[in-house]
């Protein structure tokens, strides 16, 4: 048993993101969204083909991760 008073570790109480990460996240959202919208079938008699290039979809997917990376980057622990 140690004399004296312990060092208390800083408690994080959340995380802070900046105005624009909030933004960017909520473009990201709605652009998701819009993609899940476009790609739901439109009935139960037709077929459901969507004519969508992989080279489209692969940067689509690869702008999202971009935009999540920045999104991820600035975000800072609160209650340091």
């Amino acid at each position: 048993m140690r004399n004296g008073r312990r060092a208390s570790s800083p408690t994080i109480d959340g995380y802070l993101l900046p105005v624009t990460a909030q933004q960017a996240l909520a473009q990201t959202r709605d652009q998701l969204r819009l993609l899940a919208q476009l790609t739901e079938p439109q009935g139960d008699g037709g077929p459901d083909v969507i004519y969508l290039s992989a080279r489209a979809l692969a940067e689509c997917f690869d702008r999202f991760a971009d935009e999540l990376d920045r999104i991820a980057e600035g975000i800072s622990p609160s209650g340091l």
